[in-house]
């Protein structure tokens, strides 16, 4: 009886020491986003997902190298297989509708507005609140999908041949810029917020139609509506084009490449809120890859990797950047809290209409 008492005491040593090492190696969970959603897989095996393919709709160049790294490579680590499909959120978005219920593709990532129809649909899934990374969040990071980065659609302009700064929407309308301004593609994110712009900058709304539209025809002739942003940047420095609507992260690209040109967070309404967004399909037949593959895109080291190198505001509030990157990114929570969020759902039910008078009252004529 007594060997049998002490093999039991030393039994539950071994048992208590195990544990500890297992809380030691990450059993417990953790908010560190070194991978894995379930610590416990990890430590019980270093091939959680091993025979699992994982399929994401992503955009290309260094967007898709800083997913590579700082994603894809740690989950092979672990014995996924990853592919990567770049192209435009338009063929993602379409993708996810097309393949309702039985999606090839496990992953997209999208822009604010087609995330939250996606997840509204019933294409993609809620948000996981309980992804170790996910409290790092800002708030509105957590919202209708989980945030990738933040950019601010605001105005970029020669400052060499500008008279004077520009520092509100209002100010494209200044006389010096009729037939001098660019204008975005249309249909896309830069369009809508500009047609809804028109309006705001001039205390009316995204639902003011009629004026919104007589108001950017003032500007004409439209010298460009670019696509291409080596095209943008070639106008503006021979000042072909003297100001554009376009993101911060774009135009700070090219502002350290050396042209002369000066972008700026417009006042009245405010820069708009543009938010690179995951979603994961609905029906993935691999949930939990999915959800670590998030997980590793949130982790501080990856957002400081895009904060820092693609000039993209990180959504982890807990990135922590140099005080000349945090002026050419959107960065912090008073920062994010400041951004225009438009009425996103009323310009998408209008963009059938607005193809058609952008194609004719604007291009046109």
């Amino acid at each position: 009886m007594r060997k049998k008492a002490v093999r039991n005491v030393l039994l539950a040593l071994v048992t208590a020491a195990s544990m500890v090492l297992f809380a030691a190696c990450g059993g417990g969970g953790s908010n560190t986003g070194s991978g894995s959603v379930g610590g416990a897989n990890e430590a019980s095996n270093d091939k959680p997902y091993q025979g699992q393919k994982l399929v994401v709709g992503v955009w290309g160049g260094d967007y898709a190298a800083a997913i590579e790294e700082y994603a894809v490579k740690p989950l092979e680590e672990m014995g996924a297989e990853s592919e990567l499909v770049l192209g435009g959120t338009g063929d993602r978005f379409a993708k996810l509708y097309a393949e309702k219920g039985n999606p090839s593709m496990d992953v997209a990532f999208l822009n604010l507005f087609e995330a939250k129809q996606a997840i509204d649909d019933g294409v993609a899934e809620p948000v996981d609140e309980t992804l170790p990374n996910f409290p790092q969040l800002y708030p509105a990071a957590q919202k209708n999908g989980y945030g990738m980065t933040f950019m601010a659609l605001g105005i970029v302009y020669n400052k060499e041949l500008v008279s004077e700064p520009i520092t509100k929407w209002a100010d494209l309308w200044r006389d010096e810029f009729k037939g001098k301004v660019a204008f975005p593609n249309y249909p896309g994110f830069e369009g809508d917020a500009f047609i809804a712009l028109a309006g705001l900058a001039f205390g009316k709304t995204e639902r003011d139609d009629d004026f919104n539209f007589e108001k950017l025809k003032e500007l004409k002739p439209v010298p460009m509506t670019y696509t291409n942003l080596d095209e943008l940047f070639l106008e503006l420095e021979s000042g072909s084009v003297l100001a554009a609507p376009i993101f911060n992260s774009y135009a700070n690209d090219y502002i350290e490449k050396g042209y002369p040109v000066e972008f700026v967070y417009p006042d009245g309404p405010g820069a708009v809120m543009a938010k690179d967004t995951i979603v994961i399909a609905k029906g993935t037949k691999y949930p939990e890859l999915a959800k670590a593959f998030v997980n590793l895109c949130i982790s501080v080291e990856t957002q400081t990797h895009f904060a820092t190198k693609l000039f993209m505001g990180p959504t982890n509030k807990e990135v922590r950047v140099p005080e000349e990157i945090a002026n050419k990114i959107v960065y912090g929570e008073e920062t994010v809290s400041k951004l225009q969020v438009l009425d996103w759902d009323y310009l998408l039910s209008k963009r059938a209409e607005w193809t058609q008078r952008w194609n004719t009252e604007i291009l046109g004529g």
